[in-house]
């Protein structure tokens, strides 16, 4: 499937980039090329340390932003894969600074479209996140914005579709490492008692590009088979010993998060793995089904 293939991530420094290409590296021996294409020269130092060029010369640095259209497009060059990761991803970050936001998240998105339909790229994928459904906040927002664009961007040539996943279990900045830190101070603070989110492995994530990249047509968003955990009981797990305060919510928080909108339940495709929505497939899904597309209604569940 890689094999013979040149792959272009942006974002490629982070959690979702980093489980791509390790498995990718594992599985296709045969792969052309692998460009990781980001901003932060840091992240890229700390990464090439794990894989230095002297062993793993397929892997191309560089180092560019995706608000920047022209060198976007030049680097991507010879592409046959885009996998879009980049993205604004803090979400009070993103509500203290929303014009960077839509700068990154929306103009960036659209800048990856138009190198990938200029360098005829065959697959381009956008990864996406459950937030962007019935969204409250800025990133939400602009996610969503993002995933409708992609939507309608696909042509004869180039095709273009989405994973939407929920929070990667341990990635930098998740509630994991977050409540691991603050285990120190002995005082773990909740937003709310109920809260639940969905988590995926970094394993599931990598798997997800893999599905969508082997089984993508232009126009579809997968979303993986993923477990809702409370908020509470991971913060049991990992500091049973500390105080858990409750805080309250944030006004750009919701008490628990879906992966499907209502709207689009009528296009939902269930796989053994995986939801499929395209307007293309008619729903083979049940009531029942539904519920578990929404993560407080499918609270007592554990991550294995």
């Amino acid at each position: 499937m890689l094999n013979n293939q040149s792959i272009f991530i942006t974002g490629g420094t982070g959690t979702l980039g980093r489980a791509f290409i390790k498995k990718a590296l594992a599985e296709y021996p045969d792969i052309k090329e692998i460009t990781i294409y980001s901003r932060d020269e840091m992240k890229q130092y700390e990464l090439r340390r794990d894989y230095p060029s002297s062993c793993f010369p397929k892997i191309k640095w560089v180092i560019g932003d995706i608000r920047d259209a022209e060198r976007l497009s030049d680097k991507m060059r010879g592409a046959d894969i885009v996998i879009h990761t980049a993205a604004m991803k803090h979400i009070p970050i993103c509500e203290e600074n929303p014009e960077e936001c839509l700068k990154t998240n929306v103009e960036g998105t659209k800048n990856v479209i138009q190198a990938a339909l200029e360098n005829g790229v065959k697959k381009t994928i956008l990864s996406s996140t459950d937030k962007a459904v019935d969204p409250i906040s800025i990133y939400g927002n602009s996610k969503q914005a993002a995933e409708k664009l992609f939507l309608n961007a696909s042509n004869e040539v180039s095709k273009f579709a989405i994973i939407r996943l929920g929070n990667i279990w341990g990635s930098r900045g998740s509630v994991v490492p977050l409540f691991k830190e603050l285990a120190k101070t002995g005082i773990i603070p909740i937003t709310h008692p109920d809260m639940t989110r969905f988590f995926c492995t970094e394993e599931q994530s990598a798997e997800s590009i893999f599905y969508t990249i082997q089984n993508m047509q232009g126009g579809k968003i997968i979303i993986p088979k993923m477990e809702a955990r409370k908020i509470v009981d991971i913060a049991h797990e990992i500091a049973p010993d500390c105080e858990h305060r409750i805080i309250g919510l944030r006004g750009f928080e919701k008490v628990g998060e879906k992966l499907v909108s209502d709207i689009e339940l009528d296009h939902l495709h269930k796989f053994d793995e995986y939801w499929v929505i395209s307007k293309f497939l008619p729903t083979n899904s049940t009531a029942q089904d539904f519920q578990s597309l929404d993560s407080s209604s499918f609270l007592n569940y554990k991550l294995n």
